[in-house]
């Protein structure tokens, strides 16, 4: 080979340091006078910028059919830079080159070992190029389905996987480990539900090393997270958005103290089978206020004879609030109300001592509204943007003559109101806007105290072109009552009509009518024959009743048995 020259620089390389005017030459095919700038770029480098020289020198090498220099340039990098992957990369390349597919893939091997998952960029693709290449050597041994698929689609599969089967994988074959902890998306999530015992911190770190601490979900257990490994979650992990616990017991001051290093959170889901306190709700709260979107809480105690003011901190982020209790504990809703100016969706279920009007009207974005089993006597007052409303089970709800009229809800997709007293005359008023517009969707008014009306169907009930679901359970009604109804909604699709006396005169009717989804439960005078017949037409049938008490009905209901 001959002696390397520097050679005179072109005009347009003019300010360029060594290694772009090896990169402008080596564009252009000129190899050689690349080799030049490229050595040059090597002699005055160190540490990073060594490494890049080194790599543009080998790759030059392999240009111009020298490898025996690449090879050293290669391992050179490997020795200034272990914990790397491009010299693995660069080496095992020239290796292939040299017809060493063996010496190839215990280099690659060698570099999957020693550099760290999420050390640099070209790890994953390290891990590709060693899957594909030893796939590739040995294509009649491989029955590895991982190894045939892009690295892409094989994350994708994973992803798909729960998090106890990723950590059952790990320990299928050292291939399978390599590729799982190659990619941090997978270790995003923390599940401990499947956990039997409490899990250790230092497995706990292990996790969080694998997402490269960008752990932004978890979902823990009671009996596999205690105080001290709360807290070091919530530490540890600052980019956490999602914490939910899960398990039987009671939690509190535990969840509190984690919660002051959560700043980033923004979901916080409590299961129905830990207890919390109405108190620890509101530190919750206050610790998190201008953070939290979402808070879910379905097993709530609060105090039984009052409540004091002024617990609630102003959360002007938080758009979706789920509170569930035990029908006895009271709760200050019109303080929640105004501290929470922007939620969009309220559900309050099983409440006791309320106040005797709920105002909800400064709920200005407010969409959903539950206020099921809350034991509420008097309509709530209503915000004009409300999509769905849902008020049942609250057997002495109804609507006095002496009381203001109802809201219009305009905007109204999905209206609840089983198991009320409200009359026929109010769920008209309720829907008449809703309907007009054409945005009523869902009405479900079964399990009424309403009087019935012997004059046409439109009487007692609203007429609707563009409604598709109807409940009508446990209601006093029979197969001409119910397909006069029906003809007033041409557009029905899903009926439940469970506890009723229709018959299968009137199963017919439905499918006929273009129903998809009936619910036929408790419907005694229907046979199976015309149940199967409904199924055979495509219809999804619910259908169970006990001929031991055939004749269930609306006053045999549990609704109704409150007033036995």
């Amino acid at each position: 080979m001959k002696p390397l020259g520097m050679g005179k620089p072109e005009a347009s390389e003019e300010g360029m340091g060594p290694m772009d005017k090896g990169r402008h030459r080596y564009a252009k095919g000129d190899y050689a006078g690349a080799l030049v700038a490229f050595t040059q770029a090597v002699n005055y480098s160190s540490q990073h910028l060594l490494l890049n020289a080194l790599d543009a020198r080998a790759a030059t090498y392999e240009k111009l059919g020298d490898l025996q220099p690449a090879l050293r340039d290669a391992k050179k990098m490997i020795d200034e830079m272990p914990k790397l992957s491009k010299g693995y990369l660069r080496c095992g390349k020239v290796l292939r080159l040299l017809k060493k597919p063996e010496l190839a893939l215990k280099i690659y091997e060698r570099g999957l070992s020693k550099v760290k998952i999420g050390a640099d960029d070209d790890r994953t693709k390290l891990q590709l190029v060693y899957n594909q290449f030893r796939q590739a050597q040995t294509p009649e041994k491989s029955h590895d389905p991982l190894e045939y698929l892009p690295l892409e689609l094989a994350e994708m599969v994973c992803l798909n996987l729960s998090m106890r089967d990723r950590i059952v994988c790990l320990s299928v074959t050292q291939s399978w480990k390599r590729l799982l902890e190659s990619s941090h998306k997978l270790w995003t999530t923390l599940d401990t539900t499947n956990v039997k015992k409490t899990i250790s911190q230092k497995s706990l770190k292990v996790h969080f090393r694998r997402s490269k601490w960008t752990l932004d979900r978890a979902i823990l257990s009671m009996k596999a997270i205690d105080a001290q490994r709360l807290g070091f979650i919530t530490k540890s992990c600052r980019m956490l958005k999602e914490l939910q616990m899960h398990g039987r017991g009671m939690i509190g001051d535990s969840l509190t103290l984690a919660l002051s290093d959560a700043k980033s959170l923004e979901t916080l889901y409590v299961s129905q089978n830990t207890e919390m306190s109405l108190s620890t709700v509101q530190s919750a709260l206050r610790i998190c206020k201008s953070s939290l979107v979402s808070v879910t809480a379905l097993r709530v105690t609060g105090p039984r004879g009052g409540f004091l003011a002024g617990r609630w901190a102003v959360m002007e982020s938080l758009k979706t609030l789920h509170l569930e209790s035990d029908a006895q504990s009271a709760l200050d809703i019109h303080g929640l109300r105004d501290s929470t100016p922007n939620a969009t969706s309220v559900t309050l279920n099983n409440w006791g001592n309320l106040p005797n009007i709920v105002d909800c009207t400064p709920w200005t974005s407010l969409e959903h509204l539950d206020l099921s089993n809350t034991q509420i006597r008097r309509l709530p007052k209503l915000p004009n943007t409300l999509k769905s409303l849902n008020l049942s089970d609250n057997a002495l709800l109804h609507v006095g003559v002496d009381e203001e009229a109802p809201a219009e809800l305009p905007l109204l997709e999905t209206f609840n109101c089983e198991g009320t007293n409200i009359s026929s005359d109010v769920l008209k008023v309720l829907t008449i806007r809703s309907i007009a517009n054409g945005k009523l969707k869902s009405l479900l008014i079964g399990a009424r105290l309403s009087e019935h009306r012997p004059g046409p169907a439109a009487d007692e009930y609203p007429p609707s072109e563009e409604l598709e679901e109807l409940s009508l359970n446990t209601m006093q009604i029979h197969d001409a009552r119910i397909l006069q109804i029906i003809e007033l909604y041409p557009k029905l699709r899903k009926l439940d009509v469970s506890g009723t006396r229709v018959t299968g005169v009137s199963v017919r009717k439905f499918v006929e009518r273009g129903i998809t989804s009936l619910n036929l439960d408790e419907c005694v005078d229907v046979g199976s024959d015309a149940v199967d017949w409904a199924r055979w037409k495509g219809v999804e049938v619910e259908f169970n009743f006990n001929r031991k008490d055939s004749r269930k009905s609306f006053w045999n209901s549990s609704f109704a048995q409150k007033f036995a």
